[in-house]
């Protein structure tokens, strides 16, 4: 499912699908699409209308489920973001099936995530990200692939894929986890879980799981609780340094 690729320069073209003011806030959802090495990759943006701190705002990007696409993620966190001044962004996945690796991140995932910072006012030491399920699985590898860039990660439903828990040991910054998963969910047993949580701890990550008691996989059933939590353990997280 991760294929692994070497990177290289990414030429980036910024086509804006629906106009937008470049003016702080609009809390509105926003469709904009960003090519990158000839592929076309969609995003939605939210911006909240409370005004950014001095420092900018923090932004939150979101990666759906597999099957899903950016808005399913978006809509159960405009609530939440509305209310904390948090920028949304959530891409799809070029498949709709999968996350993959080079094609959707970690240099696309940080391509889009520029775009907005570019337009709006975020604060670039505060960059988070969020997913579910397949989602959540790409995140916990853009946690080895890309950590000097996300502030924190959270996610709901997932595991480290075998192929990859090889690079937990090699990662030097480590970014601080939350993972989040019901005691009855049915695509991620427990044991692979808390496997996961083990290989992260004892690399020296901060690593919090939570286990939901009777939850199965269905996030959109809890997400007010899911993302509250996830919130909390994200929203003061820092770099030292914003990301070159």
């Amino acid at each position: 499912m991760f294929s692994q690729a070497k990177q290289t320069g990414a030429r980036v073209a910024l086509t804006l699908i629906l106009p937008l003011v470049l003016a702080a806030a609009s809390g509105e959802v926003r469709k904009e699409s960003l090519k990158i090495d000839g592929r076309q990759h969609i995003y939605f943006v939210f911006v909240p209308k409370t005004p950014p701190g001095p420092s900018g705002a923090p932004l939150l990007m979101l990666l759906h489920g597999s099957g899903h696409d950016g808005l399913s993620l978006l809509d159960p966190w405009k609530e939440l973001a509305s209310k904390e001044g948090i920028v949304l962004v959530a891409p799809n996945s070029i498949n709709p099936a999968e996350w993959q690796a080079p094609v959707d991140g970690p240099e696309p995932l940080v391509a889009i995530a520029d775009a907005v910072r570019r337009k709006y006012a975020v604060d670039p030491q505060r960059v988070y990200l969020f997913g579910h399920s397949g989602g959540a699985a790409f995140a916990l590898l853009m946690a080895l692939a890309k950590q000097d860039y996300f502030a924190a990660i959270a996610v709901h439903a997932a595991a480290l894929h075998p192929k990859a828990e090889a690079l937990v040991q090699e990662v030097t910054h480590k970014t601080p986890i939350q993972l989040q998963v019901g005691t009855a969910d049915q695509y991620f047993p427990l044991a692979a879980v808390r496997h996961t949580r083990d290989l992260f701890a004892a690399a020296g990550f901060a690593f919090e799981l939570k286990e939901i008691p009777q939850h199965d996989h269905n996030y959109y059933a809890i997400s007010g609780q899911v993302n509250r939590d996830a919130w909390a353990f994200l929203k003061d997280k820092t770099l030292v340094a914003a990301p070159q």
